[in-house]
C-alpha cells in the first residue's frame, strides 16, 4: 500500500519546503500560537506554555519578562524545543530553533499593538518585555492516522536544512527485500533497478528496518550510529 493519495493538509512529498514551512506557521497562528517550549536549567529539561506570534515582519517570535528564569535560560542557552497539538488531533508541529533576542524597536510596537493585555500586565514597567525571535531552525509536521499510519513533512528555516531520516538505503542494497517485508507502515519501496528506498513522508524513524536488514550498517545506515563513531 502506498499513502501517495493521502495528503498532510493539502501537502504531499513533492511540496516545497517554503511551502511546508508556510502551511506549518499558518497552523500555529489560527491555534493562537500555543505551544509547549522547552529550554535546559542546569542541564535539565524545563517546559513551560508559551504564545508564539508570527508578526507583521513574517518571523515567529515569544515574549517573557527580564525578570524570569526562562530569560536567564535562554541568554544562557538560546536553543529552544517546541511542539504543539492541533485541534485535539494527532495533527502536531515540532520545531527545534536557535534564537535571537530583538533590539527592534518597530517588532515591539507591532508586538504592543497585537498584545495589549501583555501591555497592560507589564503596565508598571514595559521595559522588562523582551521579544525573541526564531532565527533558524528545523521543524516537522506529523499526523497518527488510525491503525498507525504515519505522514510526516519536514522543514528547514533561517538557511537550515531540514533534518534528515535516521535511517537510509544506501548503493550497497542488494534488493532482498527483507526492509521491504517488515516495514509496517509500507515506507519501502522497490525502484526498477531492483534496489529499495524509504519514501520520508511515509517513515515512522522506528529503526525495524534496520534490525531486520543483513547488511545493517552497508546497506542500510543508522545515522545515530554513524554519529556516535
Amino acid at each position: 500500500m502506498i499513502h501517495d493519495e493521502i495528503p498532510l493538509w493539502g501537502l504531499t512529498d513533492r511540496s516545497s519546503i517554503p511551502e511546508i514551512m508556510e502551511k506549518s506557521f499558518q497552523f500555529l497562528r489560527q491555534q493562537g500560537g500555543r505551544v509547549s517550549i522547552s529550554t535546559l536549567k542546569h542541564g535539565l529539561p524545563e517546559n513551560r506554555i508559551i504564545s508564539l506570534q508570527r508578526l507583521s515582519d513574517g518571523e515567529l517570535y515569544f515574549m517573557t519578562s527580564r525578570g524570569k528564569p526562562f530569560y536567564r535560560q535562554l541568554q544562557e542557552q538560546p536553543h529552544v524545543a517546541i511542539a504543539s497539538l492541533l485541534d485535539d488531533t494527532h495533527h502536531c508541529i515540532r520545531i527545534r530553533a536557535a534564537v535571537e533576542e530583538c533590539t527592534d524597536p518597530a517588532v515591539y510596537r507591532d508586538y504592543a499593538e497585537k498584545n495589549p493585555g501583555t501591555m497592560k500586565m507589564y503596565r508598571y514597567n514595559t521595559d522588562l518585555i523582551v521579544l525573541f525571535r526564531l532565527a533558524r531552525g528545523t521543524g516537522e509536521i506529523l499526523h497518527l492516522y488510525r491503525d498507525d499510519m504515519i505522514r510526516r513533512l519536514r522543514f528547514g528555516f533561517g538557511g537550515e536544512r531540514p533534518e534528515e531520516l535516521t535511517y537510509f538505503i544506501t548503493e550497497h542494497c542488494t534488493g532482498c527485500g527483507s526492509c521491504f517485508d517488515h516495514c509496517a507502515e509500507h515506507s519501502i519501496y522497490r525502484s526498477e533497478d531492483g534496489k529499495y528506498h524509504i519514501r520520508s513522508m511515509d517513515c515512522d524513524d522506528c529503526g525495524i528496518c534496520y534490525t531486520k536488514c543483513p547488511l545493517a550498517g552497508t546497506a542500510l545506515i543508522n545515522r545515530m550510529e554513524e554519529n556516535r563513531s
